[in-house]
């Protein structure tokens, strides 16, 4: 049977009868700890383009079908550890950190539904609840196995220390650092055991440790290693090659052998199963398969031979558990040596947007059982932003338990970003190296929209970004320029040559093809979190007004009158497309221009691309859109 005929098509609105749309959308980014202040890197990262995820969603599918969810990562070693040096209670220190970043990301616009915290007291009873039946249905999957394994201890305080917590000299010979972590060099690279630490110390009391048995619950990935690669292989091209590279080169069940049986591997290879291989260091070369049974077939081909095959599954086995007392206890039904035992950190922060689920939906008077809709719905969307170095935690973590509780969760779509640079170095505040999103405002007087729209013209899903003052003011003299005057223009010159009103005229060719092209990217480009390029395109379209006031003269009424009303028609169509489109980027801005065009607040709809402000139709009054910034001109 023959395909129909693809048909291109003619008008905004078939275009947007072709766009894919979700029945709900959970959009959410990597939760922030609870022991600072939020900086540019966490809004680069994990809110702003979450943010304007969740805008478009609301565009694309309505307000009551999205979700923007989020909260602090309250529990784990890193709160406790901080509060301890501040000589505060836990609780008291969450909440005192969680207001000021309530109070930043008000500021920035980031429109959460919730952003609570996994121990907070509207969400800890929901979270505890969600963690356990993830534990238990876990364990009674067999995806969960116990482990006995040699873990610091602090004699002195009588706690197990986490692997942060312990510092000593590196046991790289070649390296002189002596505030080496118990387990990595953070200066020469070099993984070792804890074992291997010289001089190690409690960075907690100053005690030396000691290595002790202690039991843990450990996720067994590798029994899912086949549902990963084929839901992973599906994201190829939809997803970021960063994100798809990384864990689709690492899910795929692989051993190694040393090199010296290369020989014998190459008369055999074309018996085997189709597979990969590779060198790699220590001598060895590793052997890749698409699946577990071919893997399986492929090491006893092997090992009958007389070859030793070595496992690559270090990624696939991972303690979930750890001797922390602040954390969701571990359920004691899964086995009495638990007792004591909380979630370790990670697996509670990727349930945590499930419970926040729950709780915005309490909040907002809805039935709690609708978050069902939201996560288990097969034509649901789960968006999750995070930083490139915690994909494997999202991807291949996330996704063993939600393939292992064996629950019909729907699979998360990962949209990572590579680190924000300042200066050249990575922003931490661990090294005091940052700009927090306050100091931007607060000290610097930046408007917050400023931000966010330089945020989203860098590069971060390709590659690092460095976060350049002397740029920075560049684009923003473009945004107090050309783009406050595309949006200026028009409405000062409605009022002063027409009345106030709409005139009657007609769209101009040129800006009707254009809106098409625009609006053909805008959808694409949203859909993929992509927005570097679609800004630029969105910029040059605003250009049109600018050059139509040049071309037509509607602000001049000694040109033809008929040209200077559709010139000004025009205008007012492109501005309110450029409106609607720039809202999710720079939404305090664009209510701005809502206001001044008098439109409805539901005009923020992508059925409304494409429609013009008719004819007659009152215009308020002008506003100061952009801030204003010295040296700003128009083009």
């Amino acid at each position: 049977m023959n395909k129909p005929q693809y048909t291109p098509p003619t008008d905004v609105k078939s275009i947007l009868q072709l766009v894919k749309r979700p029945k709900t959308a959970v959009v959410t980014g990597g939760m922030p700890y609870a022991n600072g202040p939020l900086h540019l890197g966490h809004l680069a990262g994990a809110m702003v383009p979450p943010d304007i995820m969740a805008r478009y969603m609301r565009m694309l599918i309505g307000k009551q079908n999205v979700l923007f969810v989020s909260g602090n990562d309250d529990h784990g070693s890193t709160s406790e550890v901080a509060a301890i040096k501040a000589g505060m209670p836990v609780r008291e220190f969450i909440d005192q950190i969680h207001d000021k970043q309530v109070q930043t990301t008000t500021r920035y616009g980031i429109s959460y539904d919730i952003f609570s915290g996994t121990s907070q007291p509207d969400c800890y009873p929901v979270h505890k609840e969600t963690s356990q039946d993830f534990m238990i249905k876990l364990w009674q999957n067999k995806m969960l196995e116990k482990k006995t394994t040699k873990q610091w201890f602090d004699p002195k305080i009588q706690r197990f220390l986490q692997d942060r917590n312990v510092t000593g000299k590196c046991p790289n010979p070649n390296c002189t650092n002596e505030m080496a972590y118990s387990d990595e060099c953070e200066v020469c690279g070099t993984q070792y055991d804890p074992s291997q630490l010289i001089n190690p110390k409690s960075s907690l009391s100053d005690a030396t440790p000691e290595l002790r048995d202690t039991n843990h619950l450990w996720l067994d990935m590798w029994k899912v290693s086949d549902q990963l690669t084929e839901w992973i292989k599906s994201k190829q091209n939809k997803w970021r090659k960063g994100v798809f590279n990384e864990v689709y080169e690492t899910v795929q069940p692989a051993f190694q052998f040393d090199n010296t049986n290369e020989p014998a591997f190459k008369e055999m290879r074309a018996t085997l199963p189709k597979h990969k291989s590779r060198y790699a260091p220590g001598k060895k070369v590793v052997v890749q398969f698409e699946n577990l049974a071919d893997y399986q077939t492929g090491k006893s081909a092997m090992e009958e031979k007389g070859i030793t095959c070595e496992p690559l599954d270090g990624w696939a086995h991972r303690s979930i558990t750890r001797d922390v007392t602040w954390g969701i206890p571990v359920p004691a039904e899964i086995d009495p040596d638990m007792s004591g035992k909380t979630l370790y950190v990670w697996p509670d922060s990727l349930i945590a947007p499930i419970s926040f689920t729950k709780v915005a939906l309490a909040k907002q008077g809805r039935d709690p059982k609708e978050w069902e809709r939201f996560w288990k719905d097969p034509e649901a969307r789960i968006f999750q932003f995070l930083g490139q170095d915690n994909v494997y935690f999202y991807v291949l973590m996330q996704g063993a338990m939600w393939i292992g509780v064996n629950d019909n969760y729907t699979m998360t779509d990962v949209y990572s970003v590579f680190h924000l640079m300042v200066n050249g170095e990575k922003m931490s505040k661990s090294r005091g190296n940052f700009y927090s999103g306050d100091q931007l405002t607060e000290e610097m007087g930046y408007d917050p929209d400023q931000v966010r729209y330089f945020l989203s013209t860098l590069s971060l899903a390709e590659k690092q970004s460095n976060f350049d003052f002397d740029t920075f003011n560049e684009r923003n003299k473009f945004l107090a320029g050309p783009l406050n005057a595309a949006m200026e223009k028009p409405i000062a010159a409605v009022h002063s040559k027409f009345g106030g009103v709409v005139p009657d005229g007609k769209i101009l060719e040129k800006a009707e093809k254009e809106t098409m092209k625009i609006v053909q990217m805008y959808v694409k480009n949203m859909e993929k979190a992509d927005h570097i390029t679609l800004l630029g395109q969105i910029e040059n379209y605003a250009r049109l007004i600018n050059s139509m006031f040049v071309q037509y003269k509607p602000h001049d009424d000694r040109h033809d009158e008929t040209e200077r009303k559709d010139a000004l028609f025009t205008c007012f169509y492109i501005l309110k497309n450029l409106m609607i489109m720039l809202h999710p980027f720079v939404p305090a801005t664009m209510e701005k221009v809502r206001l001044s065009l008098n439109l409805p607040e539901d005009v923020f709809s992508i059925d409304e691309l494409g429609k013009p402000i008719p004819a007659g139709h009152a215009i308020g009054q002008k506003q100061q859109y952009f801030a204003a910034v010295e040296g700003s001109s128009e083009e």
